[in-house]
């Protein structure tokens, strides 16, 4: 709906699952759930927005029934087929300044979770893989993101970005969630230019910086941090009276030993993916 000043968004749905299961598992979920956003412009260059909604999700099979080693995960998990629906309210308020050279945002948002359903570590191994239980308990998830975006007159081709991203995961008790992503800083530069010989041409560096995560649950153990160098170039070229697209990519440039806190082979102590180098091209007819 469109008024003066604001402009505002309404939604409703009702979902219901079931789940049957042979070894005797027959249960039924179900769940009312709305939005309400608003949005409206402050001044000409600063928009505002509001957003309230409610969300549920329904236990999956593997976190009712899990009994052994995940082969993705190399994690012994352990389901529970007593867990309820999870059920959430989440606030989330977005401020946006835009001009014609500057933009500059600030997001942040806060859900409160009953039910969270988590996979957390016991500390205990079996069939040599660590074990996992699926749990149970009301949570909240709080953080946001912050970024700029630079494109300087007269240098309009040059565009200089960075952001921040946070997210905080607390279980009702107080203790940190298992399985939370660190903190980050990610600067881009990239220079946008057109030759003869090319159309749409870019090219880019990246830094990103992840912070050491120490904000863990009980059993999990806190992960390093790391920078990641990216670099890449690309751009449309006239082939055959068609356009050709082509880019050249790299990631992880200096080759650094990192671990992600999310990897699935932490445990293992297998770092991620080294120097990756990607090339592509699309050829439109």
């Amino acid at each position: 709906m469109h008024f003066d000043k604001v402009d505002v968004q309404l939604g409703a749905r009702f979902d219901t699952r079931a789940i049957r299961v042979l070894e005797g598992i027959n249960r039924d979920f179900s769940s009312f759930n709305g939005a309400l956003g608003a949005k409206t412009a402050i001044t000409p260059n600063i928009v505002a927005g509001l957003n309230l909604a409610s969300g549920y999700r329904a236990p999956n099979l593997a976190e009712l029934t899990s009994f052994g080693t995940h082969e993705g995960t190399n994690r012994f998990e352990i389901g529970n087929n007593n867990l309820e629906n999870e059920q959430n309210f989440q606030t989330d308020l977005s401020l946006e300044f835009k001009n014609e050279h500057v933009e500059l945002f600030v997001n942040g948002f806060y859900n409160s979770i009953s039910n969270y359903i988590y996979l957390s570590p016991t500390g205990d191994v079996i069939d040599a893989a660590p074990v996992y239980d699926y749990l149970q308990q009301n949570a909240n998830l709080y953080g946001g993101e912050v970024g700029l975006h630079i494109h300087p007159h007269p240098l309009d081709w040059l565009h200089f970005e960075a952001s921040f991203e946070t997210v905080t995961g607390k279980q009702s008790n107080g203790a940190f969630l298992p399985l939370i992503p660190a903190n980050s800083i990610t600067n881009t530069i990239r220079i946008e230019f057109e030759k003869p010989w090319i159309n749409n041409g870019y090219s880019f560096v990246k830094l990103r910086n992840t912070f050491k995560q120490t904000n863990v649950s009980v059993f999990e153990t806190p992960t390093n941090g790391y920078a990641l160098l990216s670099a890449g170039f690309g751009g449309d070229f006239k082939l055959f009276d068609n356009i050709l697209s082509f880019t050249l990519s790299g990631n992880n440039i200096t080759n650094k030993s990192y671990v992600h806190h999310l990897s699935r082979l932490k445990a293992d102590g297998i770092a991620n993916i080294g120097r990756n180098i990607s090339l592509g091209f699309i050829y439109k007819i």
